[in-house]
């Protein structure tokens, strides 16, 4: 039996006048479906560092890493059997230029907030934009950091 992954994963919401920004995905898990734009954090990158990078590497937008919106887990089932398993960082980001440029990833569009077509978007995705990004709710990122020394843990940092 292979080893099944939990993937880390940040979603980017970036809104403007009242419009968000969502990805058409061109490959993989969801392909065709509109979704946030986001995909895997890196080892030893926080999730803030991961939104910012995903944003830019996706869109080309350099945005600034606002407040964690939302955290979800998201398990795939086909035929009764789990074949993904994701933590979902939902996140918010700022941004003061707007211009757009397409990667790989799939094709970019700026939806209406309050008009998005459900049957078309990822429908945790969807969810998703509607618990945390509408509403807003406060969450916070504790940055924690610990040293193994032997078979001693120190925690050094927890902001």
């Amino acid at each position: 039996m292979t080893e099944q992954k939990i993937l880390n994963v940040v979603l980017c919401s970036l809104v403007k006048n009242g419009k968000i920004l969502l990805i058409q995905r061109a490959d993989g898990t969801y392909k065709n479906y509109w979704s946030l734009v986001g995909g895997k954090i890196e080892f030893g990158e926080s999730v803030e560092e991961a939104a910012e990078r995903e944003l830019f590497e996706e869109t080309g937008i350099k945005a600034k890493f606002e407040k964690l919106a939302g955290l979800a887990s998201e398990v795939i089932c086909k035929k009764g059997q789990k074949t993904k398993h994701f933590i979902l960082f939902v996140t918010k980001l700022k941004a003061e230029k707007f211009d757009i440029t397409e990667s790989e990833e799939g094709k970019l569009e700026w939806f209406e907030l309050d008009k998005l077509d459900k049957s078309i978007i990822i429908p945790s995705d969807y969810l998703m934009i509607q618990e945390y990004i509408k509403k807003d709710y406060p969450l916070k990122i504790h940055k924690i950091k610990v040293t193994q020394n032997g078979e001693k843990y120190d925690l050094e940092e927890f902001i």
